[in-house]
């Protein structure tokens, strides 16, 4: 083999090399940080009772759901501003906190759980609390971080006493 050949072939062997590599790991610190910057929106938006900047954080795709306590199924960013805004409208001054939080970065998403309060108030003055908990998906798409599913739920009140 001449030279020339044998110098290709070292050439071909170290791009084979190179593209063969894998691919950089994503910075998970960089998407938990995103992700609770997103989970802080949401609150911010909830208690201002603002539906469409609610809307704006979902992924604009009609793959977008999310299930939320008072609701069976939203899907897709106009069925999940609507659902957000009857919500609002039946609880007016709602305040929602995020009580216990996990996020765990899988891919090039970030699973989200935890345990809600939403506190709102009566008309005599008084306020009522409810407690759920949540699930979620979220993820970089289109330059931005979205929710690509989430899920409100409460339990179920106790049996009533025999």
């Amino acid at each position: 083999m001449n030279r020339l050949n044998c110098l290709l072939v070292i050439v071909a062997f170290a791009l084979l090399a190179a593209c063969a590599q894998a691919p950089p790991k994503p910075d998970t610190q960089a998407m938990v940080a995103a992700a609770n910057k997103l989970d802080q929106s949401f609150i911010e938006a909830f208690n201002r009772g603002d539906a469409d900047a609610l809307a704006a954080l979902y992924w604009n795709s009609p793959d977008v759901v999310s299930y939320p306590p008072d609701t069976l199924q939203a899907r897709g960013v106009e069925a999940i501003r609507k659902a957000n805004a009857a919500s609002f409208s039946a609880m007016k001054g709602a305040k929602l906190e995020l009580t216990e939080t996990h996020q765990v970065p899988a891919g090039d998403v970030v699973i989200g759980w935890g345990l809600f309060r939403v506190t709102v108030p009566l008309a005599d003055g008084k306020t009522t609390e409810m407690v759920g908990r949540y699930t979620d998906v979220k993820s970089e798409r289109d330059g931005k971080w979205v929710y690509l599913m989430d899920h409100g739920s409460m339990p179920l009140p106790p049996p009533p006493a025999k």
